[in-house]
C-alpha cells in the first residue's frame, strides 16, 4: 500500500501526471490532475469503487511529474499511457490511421491516391474513410464518372502511349495529350465538389453541360454526362444521413456488459454519412465521463484528421480542456457536444445501436486476444501483457546477402505497415547469431526514436539466438522495458521448444494450445517474409551484377533501368526505342544492353 501521509503531506499541489506502481516498478495506472495533491487525497475517501481499491492494494510506489500547465499534463499522459499501456487505465484497442484521398492541386494534372497522414502540402484532403475497402469503392466509383489520371508522376512524364484505364474509359490520359488542361480542370472541380458534398451544385453543373452538349449535336459526351448524373443520384439516394449542412462531425458511442466494453465511430463529411469503425476497450474506468474523456484523447493521438464538431452520449470530464487540445493540434477549433435532438441526436442513437451490435458480436463467440495475450503473459511469465508482438528472423545462403526482418502484430493481427527489413551490413560469413543481434539491435534503435517499442519479441532459433537478441537489447538499455522469447522447431518427436531469458531448460507446450499456435504463427510469418526479402535482394544483386558488364551504364543508368523494367526479361523484351525514351539514355547505349543481353539490334 502506498504511505498516506506521503500524499497528505508532500504531493504537489501543481499541476502534472502521477504514475501507481507496484514494487517492481510496473506501472498500473496514469492519471493526469490539475492540483496532483488535491487529486490523489481523493483516493484516500473509503467510498471507492472495487476496482480502484484493487489497484490501490497493488500499487506500492507513487510517482508524480509536474507541469507547466493542465494541458501540458493531458498531454505527457497520453504519452505515458502509449508507452507503459497500464493494467488499469483504459486502452482504446486499435491504433489505425484511416485511409485518405489526397488530390495534389501544384500538378497541372492533378490525381487522387490514397494516404493514411494528412500533411501540410496545400494538396486537398477528402476523408478518412473507415476501411481501404471503403476509400477503393470511392476511387472505383470516381474513376467511371471523374477519369483523373491514375499514374504516378513519373509514369506521367515517361508514357508515350494512354494506358489500359483509358482504354476501358476510366482515365482522360493527359499524358499524351488526349485532354487539354481547361478540360481536366473541369473533371477535376467535378469530384472536388463531389468528395466536399456538394452535390447539388455538381448535378446542376453537369445539367446545365449535357444541355450544351445536346443543343451542340454531341450526342455522345451528353449521354455521358447524362450517365454520370444518374450515378450521382443513385449514390446520394443511397446515403444513410444527409445533414441539412455540410458539416464534418466524428459521432462516438460506447455499449458495455461487466467489464467488456465495444464501441461504434461515426464518419460524417460535409453533412453526408462516409461509414463506421467499430472498436474494443479494454481495462475500462468506472465512471462515463473519465471512459469518454481517455477515448477522445486516445483515438485522436495518432495523428487522425480532427473534424470540427465531435459528438459524444455524455460530456467527458476535462471537455474544455480537450477542446483546447483537440484545436490546437487539428489548427481549426473543435467543439465537443451532446445532442439532445434532431438529426445529430438521431446519429447518436446510431453510433449506440452500432456500439451495441458490436459488443454482442464480441460477447457471442469471438474470443479476444487479450484473453490469449494474457495466457502468453502467465504461463511465459512475461513483465506485461504483450499487445505489440513482433517476429524476428534472418535469412542468407552461406552468409552471402543476408537479410534480417522483423513481422508484427497487433492484437493478434499481422500489422504489416509495421514490417520491416534490414540488408545485413557489419557481417561477414555464416553467423547466424551475429546477425540477429545485428537485426535486433538496429531495430530497436529505430523503435526507440520513434518512442514505439513492441511488448515482446518473438525470435526464430534456439537459445543462442535468443541469448544474441537479449545482448542487442541490454546494449540499449532494453531488456526491463520488453519482454523476449524464442521458437526453435526441433525435428525429433519432442515438437516445439521455447526458450525464455533466465531459464536453463526450454518450456515445452502441448501441440494444440492456442498459446503454442499464435508464437508459431508469429515466427512462420516472420520465416515467410525473411525468405521473400532474401529472394529480392538476390534478384537485384543477379540484376546489378549483369548490368555493371554494360559498357556505358554507370550507377544512375543502372537504377532508373532497375525502376523502370524490374527485372532482365522484361529489359530483353523491350525494343530500342523503350529503352532510348529513359531520362539519360540513347540509342549507343540502348543497343549495348540488347547486345551484352543476347538480344542486340541494328541501330
Amino acid at each position: 500500500m502506498i504511505d498516506q501521509e506521503l500524499i497528505k503531506k508532500k504531493a504537489p499541489t501543481a499541476p502534472g501526471v502521477y504514475l501507481f506502481k507496484t514494487s517492481k516498478g510496473e506501472v498500473l495506472y496514469v492519471g493526469k490532475a490539475k492540483n496532483l495533491r488535491k487529486r490523489l487525497q481523493s483516493y484516500l475517501r473509503p467510498d471507492q469503487p472495487y476496482k480502484t481499491r484493487v489497484l490501490l492494494a497493488k500499487a506500492e510506489k507513487l510517482e508524480t511529474i509536474v507541469t507547466r500547465s493542465e494541458k501540458e499534463a493531458l498531454v505527457l499522459e497520453a504519452n505515458l499511457i502509449k508507452k507503459h499501456r497500464p493494467r488499469y487505465n483504459v486502452i482504446l484497442r486499435d491504433d489505425k490511421a484511416y485511409p485518405l484521398l489526397r488530390l495534389s492541386l501544384k500538378d497541372e494534372f492533378p490525381r487522387l491516391s490514397v494516404v493514411r497522414r494528412r500533411r501540410k502540402d496545400k494538396a486537398l484532403y477528402f476523408g478518412p474513410y473507415p476501411s481501404a475497402g471503403a476509400v477503393r469503392q470511392t476511387l472505383k466509383f470516381l474513376s467511371r464518372f471523374f477519369p483523373l489520371r491514375r499514374c504516378s508522376n513519373a509514369e506521367f512524364r515517361r508514357r508515350e502511349r494512354p494506358c489500359l484505364y483509358h482504354q476501358i474509359g476510366r482515365c482522360s490520359a493527359p499524358c499524351v495529350g488526349l485532354i487539354t488542361p481547361e478540360e481536366y480542370k473541369k473533371i477535376v472541380d467535378g469530384a472536388v465538389a463531389f468528395l466536399k458534398g456538394k452535390a447539388k451544385e455538381l448535378l446542376k453543373s453537369l445539367y446545365q453541360e449535357m444541355e450544351e452538349a445536346a443543343e451542340n449535336l454531341e450526342f455522345e459526351k451528353a449521354a455521358a454526362l447524362r450517365d454520370r448524373i444518374f450515378a450521382i443520384e443513385r449514390t446520394l439516394e443511397a446515403q444513410a444521413v444527409n445533414l441539412p449542412r455540410e458539416e464534418d462531425l466524428d459521432v462516438f458511442a460506447l455499449a458495455s456488459q461487466g467489464d467488456k466494453v465495444s464501441g461504434a465511430v461515426l464518419f460524417v463529411r460535409s453533412g453526408a454519412l462516409l461509414g463506421k469503425k467499430t472498436f474494443n476497450l479494454s481495462r475500462v474506468s468506472n465512471e462515463n465521463d473519465e471512459l469518454y474523456s481517455s477515448l477522445v484523447q486516445q483515438f485522436y493521438d495518432e495523428g487522425k484528421y480532427i473534424p470540427h464538431e465531435i459528438l459524444l452520449p455524455c460530456e467527458p470530464s476535462d471537455r474544455e480542456l480537450l477542446e483546447e487540445w483537440l484545436s490546437e493540434i487539428a489548427e481549426h477549433k473543435v467543439v465537443i457536444k451532446v445532442p439532445k435532438r434532431g438529426a445529430k441526436k438521431e446519429l447518436l442513437d446510431m453510433a449506440r445501436q452500432n456500439a451495441k451490435e458490436a459488443l454482442a458480436a464480441r460477447l457471442a463467440g469471438e474470443r479476444p486476444y487479450e484473453e490469449l495475450a494474457e495466457k502468453l503473459a502467465i504461463i511465459l511469465r512475461f513483465k506485461k501483457i504483450p499487445l505489440r508482438v513482433e517476429g524476428v528472423d534472418i535469412s542468407n545462403i552461406q552468409g552471402q546477402l543476408p537479410v534480417g526482418v522483423v513481422v508484427s502484430f497487433w492484437e493478434g493481427q499481422e500489422d504489416k505497415s509495421r514490417y520491416r527489413r534490414y540488408h545485413i551490413k557489419s557481417i561477414e560469413g555464416p553467423d547466424d547469431y551475429a546477425m540477429i543481434y545485428e537485426t535486433v539491435l538496429r531495430h530497436l534503435n529505430r523503435r526507440l526514436s520513434e518512442n514505439d517499442l513492441p511488448d515482446l519479441i518473438l525470435i526464430d532459433g534456439g537459445k543462442g539466438q535468443l541469448q544474441a537478441a537479449l545482448a542487442a537489447a541490454e546494449e540499449m538499455g532494453l531488456l526491463k522495458e520488453i519482454d523476449f522469447c524464442a521458437l526453435a522447431k526441433e525435428r525429433d518427436k519432442e515438437g516445439e521448444k521455447i526458450y525464455l531469458p533466465n531459464r536453463k531448460n526450454p518450456l515445452k507446450l502441448a501441440r494444440h494450445t492456442e498459446v503454442l499456435r499464435f508464437l508459431q504463427r508469429v515466427r512462420d510469418e516472420a520465416h515467410r517474409f525473411a525468405l521473400s526479402s532474401h529472394q529480392k535482394r538476390r534478384k537485384k544483386a543477379t540484376f546489378e551484377s549483369l548490368l555493371d558488364q554494360i559498357p556505358g551504364v554507370g550507377p544512375k543508368r543502372k537504377k532508373r533501368l532497375l525502376k523502370h523494367f524490374g527485372s532482365i526479361e522484361k529489359i530483353k523484351s523491350a525494343n530500342i526505342e523503350e529503352i532510348t525514351s529513359l531520362p539519360g539514355f540513347n540509342r549507343r547505349v540502348a543497343w549495348e544492353i540488347k547486345k551484352i543481353l543476347g538480344t542486340g539490334e541494328k541501330i
